[in-house]
């Protein structure tokens, strides 16, 4: 019995000190996680903290941007104002050459008409007197002379005042013509300056737009694909389309996802592109879109082609160098080659529209990138086949729901006709 009460006891105390052992592990055990929990509520705190940060640093970044925006838009409109008077000044340049070209033939046919009725008379002006005595018959001639003298001095002279008249208004076009060819050098020169006034904003925005990195290589090498494997423009479009829902569902996620979390901010994560403030529907600016370039359309909507094939959009003759702007608010989905339409530039305006751009030399933009109406987002080529001022040709297409549409009715009435 004692053995069993010592085995007990031996038991006893071994259990005992087995229960001290657990009770001390697991009172470690929880220093430790406690010691974990805190660097994990530490973490998330630094981490929402920078998030803030972050957020702070972009949202300056997008007022940045937004100011370079308006500076943007602004330089646009005075470039494409001072294009209108440049289309305006060229067209009545080419005008009074016409003008100059006709009087100088007219001047030419009259002066020859002039020549040879002055030669008659001075023929009819030098007969001998003398001989009027001893020829009767030459005396008779010589009346006759003398009257059809009287007859044609006055038309004669009558000529001679609308000649007269002609080169006086010679000299007055070519007077017209060496003033508006000042002007017009002028207006060139102005062009030039705000060209490279929005070339400085142009590389601020871009150096702004590095902060935010609105989309990775691997995003834009995604949209590459796209182009290459595309049966054609609709099937691009709706690649497109796919890849920016899922990242706009993925960022609308993990907005959710840090605002459940401890002491995180609503605003700490928000869509890679968030639409500008201000931003107004495309439908509700039907009749109001600028034309994208100053110049004249030249293509219409379902026009029948060389090819046979109709058009699907418009085609606006500009200026070389000429600014291309984006017609209304919108984000770049697309910018880059892509076939035969060579540099395209595709704005998605939402509800399913999007502005096809193409037959630019350069784009100004990365796809993501939100823009405002407005906004400068290209330039024509300045080359020409020939050297001279021929007219470059921009592709303006208009899609709803990646079908083709006439962009014409969305233009304002007064660009409509062009320049």
């Amino acid at each position: 019995m004692a053995r069993l009460i010592l085995f007990v006891a031996i038991g006893g105390v071994l259990w005992f000190s087995e229960i001290q052992t657990s009770n001390a592990q697991i009172r470690e055990d929880n220093a430790q996680n406690s010691e974990r929990l805190d660097r994990l509520r530490q973490q998330i705190e630094q981490s929402s903290e920078k998030a803030k940060q972050l957020e702070e640093q972009a949202a300056a970044v997008r007022k940045e941007i937004a100011k370079i925006q308006q500076k943007l838009i602004n330089s646009a409109a005075e470039i494409q104002s001072i294009e209108d008077e440049i289309l305006e000044r060229e067209a009545t340049l080419k005008e009074l050459r016409e003008n100059e070209i006709e009087l100088e033939e007219r001047l030419a046919n009259k002066k020859f008409e002039m020549a040879s009725t002055l030669g008659a008379m001075q023929r009819l002006s030098i007969q001998k007197t003398s001989a009027v005595t001893f020829k009767p018959g030459e005396a008779v001639d010589t009346l006759r002379t003398a009257s059809l003298l009287k007859v044609i001095l006055p038309d004669l002279q009558n000529r001679a005042t609308i000649l007269q008249e002609d080169l006086s208004e010679l000299n007055d076009v070519r007077d017209d013509i060496v003033q508006n060819n000042l002007e017009l050098k002028a207006e060139l020169t102005r062009l030039v300056i705000a060209n490279e006034d929005i070339d400085t904003l142009l590389k601020q925005r871009v150096e702004q737009q590095k902060n935010l990195e609105y989309t990775t290589e691997q995003e834009r090498a995604k949209i590459r694909s796209f182009a290459e494997n595309a049966k054609d423009l609709q099937d691009l479009i709706e690649k497109i389309e796919r890849e920016i829902a899922l990242r706009d569902e993925a960022a609308r996620r993990a907005v959710e996802t840090l605002r459940d979390r401890p002491q995180s901010s609503a605003n700490a994560v928000t869509a890679s592109t968030p639409m500008p403030d201000g931003a107004i529907s495309f439908a509700s600016a039907k009749g109001n879109l600028p034309l994208p370039a100053r110049g004249s359309i030249n293509q219409t909507f379902n026009q029948m082609l060389s090819t046979g094939q109709r058009s699907r959009g418009i085609t606006v003759d500009t200026r070389p160098d000429a600014t291309v702007i984006a017609p209304h608010d919108g984000r770049i989905v697309f910018a880059g080659p892509f076939r035969s339409y060579g540099q395209l530039l595709i704005i998605g305006h939402g509800d399913g529209y999007h502005t096809l751009l193409a037959g630019m030399e350069n784009i100004n933009g990365i796809v993501g990138q939100w823009v405002l109406k407005g906004e400068p987002v290209g330039q024509m080529s300045g080359n020409t086949a020939n050297g001279s001022n021929s007219r470059q040709k921009l592709y303006v297409e208009l899609r709803q729901e990646g079908k083709p549409i006439n962009p014409l009715p969305w233009i304002v009435a007064m660009d409509r006709t062009g320049q």
